[in-house]
């Protein structure tokens, strides 16, 4: 239902406070006085739609969190951007980031509307102290990949497609385009409601390896609301973590030593870890022992292929696992920079990762629930293709309707009583 003129006031008041913005500050922004803002604050001055607007952008919001039936005092996005004020300077950072904010939002909505209530009690909350070392943060990303993979009994095989794994545990998951040097983040409302976001613009590999970079905060830093992973805090402990973390979950250890046992390579004997982001490394290093390996790039083109992930990556696990020094790992790097592994994968008959896909099975869980409520009369035609315009897919409604699909399942949904 429509909210009231103080009810506005006194989320425009609460948004206000949440973000440690003074009155006078936001009469700067709107253009007028102080008092004028105390008004408005107080139900005693109406607020214009431009001044709206000016205002959830000062208070990193979106304009429907003002109008929704429900508000919170504090978004996750609010949240985040108090944590990364620097990212107030970026108009195109700023804009992308609102969109998840959006998109979450809608979620929520969507949620709630079709009744469905998360429960965070289905995906565990590994809560280990705080790392006190660089190392230990590896460490302690490691055992969570091996004790989630445990949970999802899912052995050493290669992981599935890790949107549809994050789907299973009630995690949705969105593409959106962000500068180059943020690969995604996490958004947790205080209802259960989780959207991960990777960066659009980037490799499909790397997308997999921010998925799982994501998880790993959902899994290990629950208690923050919003978490961006950029590559300038790669060396943070929480990023070493998460980035540790993501590499045994795609790469688990026995696997991997499995895979090259097969090939009758040589045995590991070098204590050193790299934790690897997506497109840089921060070095972990332990003692130093000398050893001899054989492996090859063609070695390494399958094993990346194996496991769904990019040469880079498999290369830093392998260094991590001690089968390759430094100094091995960088010719080989060298080599795939080069083109080579390029050349060795069309050489073995291995097809090149295929993304053309990946943004549909991304945005096919909101859409589906956008159907579902549009059927059940829960949304109109008009919030259906505001949503369809979310994932840049305009005019939803009238395709649906071309296609037949909205009558059909209206029709089937009337037959079922409603259900």
């Amino acid at each position: 239902m429509p909210i009231t003129q103080l009810e506005l006031a006194r989320r425009l008041r609460s948004a206000r406070k949440a973000c440690h913005i003074t009155q006078t500050k936001a009469a700067k922004a709107l253009g007028v006085s102080r008092s004028a803002v105390s008004q408005m604050e107080t139900g005693q001055r109406g607020v214009s739609g431009l001044e709206l607007h000016r205002l959830a952008q000062l208070y990193q919001r979106d304009v429907g969190d003002f109008l929704e039936d429900r508000f919170e005092k504090t978004s996750p996005l609010t949240a985040m951007f108090r944590a990364h004020p620097e990212l107030r300077g970026s108009p195109e950072a700023m804009q992308s980031l609102r969109r998840c904010g959006e998109l979450h939002r809608e979620l929520v909505n969507l949620h709630e509307v079709l009744g469905l209530h998360r429960r965070l009690s289905t995906i565990p909350e590994y809560s280990p102290a705080t790392p006190g070392s660089k190392w230990d943060a590896v460490q302690q990303g490691h055992a969570a990949a091996d004790r989630e993979r445990r949970r999802l009994d899912m052995g050493i095989a290669p992981l599935p497609d890790v949107t549809d794994l994050l789907g299973a545990q009630g995690v949705s998951t969105a593409l959106v385009d962000m500068d180059d040097d943020i690969s995604g983040l996490t958004l947790i409302g205080s209802d259960g409601n989780i959207l991960v976001a990777a960066n659009r613009a980037h490799h499909i590999l790397r997308r997999r390896f921010s998925f799982a970079h994501e998880y790993a905060h959902i899994l290990l830093d629950r208690t923050r609301t919003a978490i961006l992973s950029r590559s300038v805090d790669r060396s943070s402990v929480m990023e070493v973590r998460a980035n540790a973390y993501a590499a045994a979950f795609l790469m688990p250890a026995e696997g991997v030593r499995s895979y090259v046992d097969a090939l009758s390579k040589g045995l590991p004997s070098r204590p050193r870890a790299d934790t690897f982001d997506g497109k840089e490394a921060t070095r972990v290093e332990g003692r130093l022992i000398a050893r001899t390996q054989d492996l090859e790039l063609h070695d390494v083109v399958r094993m990346a292929h194996h496991f769904g992930v990019s040469c880079a990556a498999m290369l830093y696990r392998l260094k991590g696992l001690r089968f390759l020094t430094e100094d091995e790992r960088s010719v080989l790097a060298a080599q795939d920079g080069a083109g080579v592994a390029k050349a060795l994968r069309a050489f073995l008959g291995l097809p090149e990762p295929d993304s053309s896909g990946g943004r549909e099975r991304v945005r096919s869980r909101f859409l589906a629930l956008a159907i579902e409520a549009y059927v059940r009369g829960r949304i109109t035609s008009r919030k259906l293709d505001e949503l369809g315009c979310l994932v840049e897919l305009g005019d939803l409604s009238q395709s649906l309707e071309e296609a037949g699909i909205g009558k059909e399942l209206a029709h089937v949904a009337e037959e079922c009583g409603g259900h």
